[in-house]
């Protein structure tokens, strides 16, 4: 088996250059990276975990803790964190909550006996009283006060939907907002409320899950209270609705037209494919594993808050009355 003393032979450096480029521990020329690298690849060098963990005091892995993973924004931001974090040199733990406060509070337990280095956090719950941080934590999605976060400008993506739908010209809106416990869902549906302003006046609203389970009262509204124009809490919502519609026969976009939220792999598969507000998956991701190395690093640095803009999606399910 190849060794970090084989590979500085080769390279012509020290065994610590060699320990700096493969645990990425500090700064070393470009050209010497590339050098060491391609040693290490041509000689099959694979390292120890356990052995680089006892010497540095570190693990090599970070956790995400996500809320529901059969949600698929949440497994798309999943493959954004662990490319980042491999990129980095660590590996990925995810724990999946199954919007379980209870389970939640379980998962940092087990995130902390695999000592992480530390932990992106998508909340079931915005609430940190009840949880204990092993490491160092950055929420995603769903900030909290205290801690470093990243999340999409879901007011403004709010806004956009308004917007878009008194723009068109479309009599009342429905709205089946996201739960009001969540600061994006909170958040989009004030957006929407400022984008329509006094030009549209809304039929309805009720609260839903972000799944496709919506509930009676909402399914109710959809197919009892008639309106132009029906805003989603995310694009789950929206496929569920869209569902519920064509089984009762009303034509999309011709009698109601429907926008989502998030802008999913399904979004565009759909029929009639779905008009959304699309969430930059892969920077979030990315966003939030380089918040947390820099928090890693510095654990006294001010809190951070990003939030990084969303995108109009414009296809088939909304028309212009």
């Amino acid at each position: 088996m190849a060794t970090i003393t084989e590979i500085a032979r080769l390279a012509r450096v020290s065994t610590a250059t060699v320990s700096h480029v493969l645990n990425r521990t500090k700064p070393v020329s470009a050209k010497t990276r590339r050098i060491v690298e391609e040693i290490a690849r041509e000689l099959g060098y694979s390292p120890s975990r356990s052995a680089r963990s006892l010497k540095t005091g570190r693990s090599a892995t970070i956790g995400l803790i996500a809320p529901d993973l059969t949600n698929p924004f949440f497994p798309a931001i999943a493959q954004a964190v662990e490319a980042k974090a491999r990129e980095l040199g660590h590996g990925l733990i995810i724990v999946d909550c199954h919007n379980d406060p209870d389970e939640e509070q379980a998962a940092f337990a087990l995130v902390g006996e695999y000592r992480v280095d530390g932990a992106i956090w998508i909340p079931v719950r915005e609430d940190l009283e009840r949880i204990r941080l092993p490491a160092p934590v950055v929420t995603l999605d769903r900030p909290i006060e205290g801690i470093d976060g990243v999340t999409a400008a879901h007011r403004e993506g709010g806004r956009m939907v308004g917007r878009e739908i008194a723009a068109r010209g479309h009599g009342s809106v429905g709205i089946l907002r996201g739960p009001a416990a969540h600061y994006s869902a909170r958040e989009r549906y004030e957006g929407l409320r400022e984008g329509l302003g006094d030009a549209v006046p809304i039929g309805w609203t009720v609260e839903v899950p972000f799944s496709l389970d919506l509930g009676e009262e909402a399914e109710a509204a959809i197919l009892d209270r008639p309106v132009s124009c029906i805003a989603c809490a995310n694009d789950q919502v929206a496929i569920r609705t869209l569902q519920l519609l064509a089984r009762a026969g009303r034509a999309v976009p011709d009698e109601v037209s429907v926008i989502g939220f998030d802008d999913i792999a399904w979004s565009h598969f759909i029929h009639p494919p779905l008009t959304t507000v699309r969430q930059p998956y892969r920077a979030l991701g990315t966003a939030a594993v380089e918040l947390l190395f820099r928090r890693i690093a510095e654990p006294d640095a001010p809190r951070e808050l990003k939030a990084l803009p969303v995108t109009w999606i414009e296809r088939e399910s909304l028309r212009a009355i």
